[in-house]
């Protein structure tokens, strides 16, 4: 049966289900802070992979220079194949250009694009790194770098907030495969199932379909209640910065005064004071880029 939630996911393997029962987890250092008002969970970014792709191309575009002049002075009769070469240079060239872009984005800009979750307010707020777009754009400027440290936010309601995983068989060099899943958001329009936007949560195993099932524990069971009696527990917590899971501080900075009523608006302790926080700090919208 396919997702009811479309268009449709590529490689979605399955819709996971809201629940008000299962609040163990096994695992909780995605965690960044959990209090009786709001929740933060990591959305870390990965390097390696640009990092090995650009060191690769840079030794490539140096090989294929040697052979491009090797070919011009010393051989000298090639000059078709030296054109050849050349080419190929030229198009390596651009995409050290793009894959450099990549690099600086994923090393200096925001280290983790955190999503918090208002149990009081039934509000999820996004916080994207806005760096991000410039990375699917093929030609780069210079000037996109005044956006590395800067987040666009967005809110949606919980209601409208839904998970699904994605699958994929992964072969293992030594034999055999196993299936390797990702955890997405899925933002949809009030009150519908219409698709507004697919939302990256974390790469895991389908033990992480029990995170869901913790936050959504948190979002909809005792919610007038205190959060260490509201029935959520957790089996291994290993931030070494912390006495336990409820210390930690979130780490998101206020360097505007819109940032300043989202962050306060994702903290508030019930609708009435997010109201009073939203009239104040005139927060109308759904989406808020921030400069």
């Amino acid at each position: 049966m396919p997702s009811r939630y479309q268009p449709q996911l590529s490689g979605w393997s399955k819709d996971l289900s809201k629940t008000s029962g299962l609040g163990i987890i096994s695992e909780a250092n995605y965690i960044a802070c959990a209090n009786d008002n709001y929740l933060e969970i990591y959305r870390y970014r990965k390097i390696i992979g640009v990092s090995f792709i650009l060191i690769l191309m840079v030794l490539a575009d140096f090989m294929l220079i040697f052979i491009f002049f090797d070919i011009l002075f010393v051989k000298r009769t090639l000059w078709v194949m030296g054109g050849g070469v050349f080419c190929i240079i030229i198009t390596i060239s651009v995409i050290i250009y793009h894959t450099l872009f990549n690099f600086l984005f994923a090393y200096f800009a925001p280290f983790s694009n955190p999503i918090r979750f208002n149990r009081k307010t039934g509000k999820v707020y996004l916080y994207e790194a806005v760096a991000i777009k410039w990375m699917t754009t093929f030609w780069l400027p210079f000037s996109a770098f005044k956006d590395l440290k800067k987040y666009q936010i967005k809110v949606y309601d919980w209601a409208d907030f839904h998970a699904v995983l994605q699958g994929s068989t992964v072969v293992n060099p030594k034999g055999g495969s196993f299936e390797d899943y990702t955890l997405y958001g899925v933002a949809c329009k009030p009150n519908s199932h219409e698709l507004i936007e697919y939302v990256y949560i974390g790469k895991t195993n389908r033990l992480f379909t029990y995170a869901w099932d913790w936050i959504s524990h948190f979002m909809e069971y005792g919610t007038d209640r205190p959060l260490n009696k509201a029935g959520l527990k957790y089996i291994d917590y290993s931030r070494d910065d912390a006495k336990s899971f409820m210390d930690v501080e979130p780490r998101i900075k206020v360097t505007s005064r819109q940032i300043e009523g989202l962050d306060k608006a994702s903290k508030a302790g019930s609708k009435e004071e997010l109201a009073q926080i939203e009239q104040e700090y005139q927060l109308s919208g759904t989406v808020y880029p921030v400069y």
